[in-house]
């Protein structure tokens, strides 16, 4: 019997590997017999690049730049062979600031070229940015700038990929300003300003290259990063299917007479290309059940039945958001969890 654990990070609280730790020892507590795979997972947004680098070969790589509030930081990318990992949010995540109308103001994604930089000094003949998790609304127009007509040219030259989480156009009203502004601090103001220089970004990048970014799936990711991305000659793909390639996920599900996934919370947006959906259907796609283990789980959702043979919250009491939160807390609970579903599923199975 082989079980196969792929559980999101829990934001804020647990990563993504630390969480799937905790189901293999349950596992291996209760059904000490069976075969466990665990996968470190991530979609495009926290815990991707952790996700990769637990898989691939390679290093990590510092480079001095700038946050997204232009204050001097060392940040790494992951380096595995001719690829570069660069992680948005580890040099503009929203986590770096508390958002505010005035960091909504200034915030800026400039500290990413400096990445960019480095790995084609490198000569990367691929450079693939996750876009989850940042605090930027600039529309990318601070990565844009900080480049030079060298640099751009030499992204071109190269295979440059975003992995994103979400699937909103540039501007408009499922853009970048109105969908994430509020959410990084913006007042309906600058929302209303932001939105306007991206619908007019929109229309001088039709004009001048001839490409639409609002018909381009993603482009509003990370405050607009994606669609500059395209800009530089890049392209946009969904951040789950790249990772679960990448990582060989899909070929360890094959093999599995369970699979265990979950998120931190389990809702609506789960169903735009996070992970517990994305495993899920992997699963269903090969006949293997799966479970999802989340922090916090929607009860009003029958669309999840299609998808997982059961949902479960790992909350055993009421606790204040702060304790619920902590990593120890979560861990233990999802032990606990874990051990019960099995004991439930397998050992009442097997005595019968």
């Amino acid at each position: 019997m082989k079980i196969v654990s792929a559980i999101d990070s829990f934001k804020g609280s647990a990563a993504s590997a630390e969480v799937n730790q905790a189901v293999r020892a349950a596992v291996e507590q209760v059904l000490p017999e069976v075969e466990v795979a665990i996968f470190a997972i991530g979609d495009g947004g926290e815990g991707t690049l952790a996700a990769l680098a637990e898989a691939l070969d390679g290093e990590f790589v510092s480079v001095s730049t700038v946050d997204l509030l232009e204050r001097p930081i060392e940040a790494s990318y992951f380096l595995s062979g001719q690829t570069a990992f660069i992680e948005a949010a580890s040099v503009v995540g929203i986590d770096k600031i508390t958002p505010t109308p005035a960091t909504a103001e200034v915030a800026t994604s400039f500290g990413l070229g400096a990445m960019m930089r480095d790995a084609l000094s490198r000569s990367c003949q691929e450079i693939v940015v996750t876009l989850g998790g940042t605090g930027t609304s600039d529309g990318g127009q601070g990565l844009l700038a900080s480049l030079t007509e060298e640099d751009k040219a030499c992204l071109r030259a190269v295979s440059l990929i975003g992995l994103t989480d979400v699937k909103n156009r540039y501007a408009g009203q499922e853009g970048y300003a109105r969908v994430f502004g509020p959410q990084k601090g913006a007042n309906q103001t600058q929302v209303e300003a932001m939105d306007q220089a991206a619908l007019a970004f929109v229309q001088r990048v039709k004009e001048e290259l001839g490409i639409d970014l609002q018909a381009i799936s993603g482009t509003g990711a990370a405050g607009g990063l994606g669609g500059a991305l395209v800009v530089l000659g890049g392209e946009l793909t969904a951040g789950f299917p790249f990772v679960a390639q990448a990582i060989g996920l899909d070929q360890a599900i094959q093999g599995a007479d369970l699979v265990i996934t979950g998120e931190g919370r389990l809702d609506s947006q789960s169903l735009n290309g996070k992970v517990p959906v994305g495993v899920a259907a992997l699963a269903c796609s090969v006949g293997v059940p799966t479970i999802a283990i989340c922090g916090s789980v929607v009860t009003d959702m029958e669309v999840f039945d299609d998808y997982f043979l059961a949902t479960y919250s790992i909350q055993t009491g009421i606790y204040p958001l702060e304790q619920a939160m902590k990593k120890e807390v979560t861990l233990e609970n999802i032990r606990f969890v874990v051990k019960n579903i099995l004991r439930s599923r397998f050992l009442e199975r097997s005595a019968n």
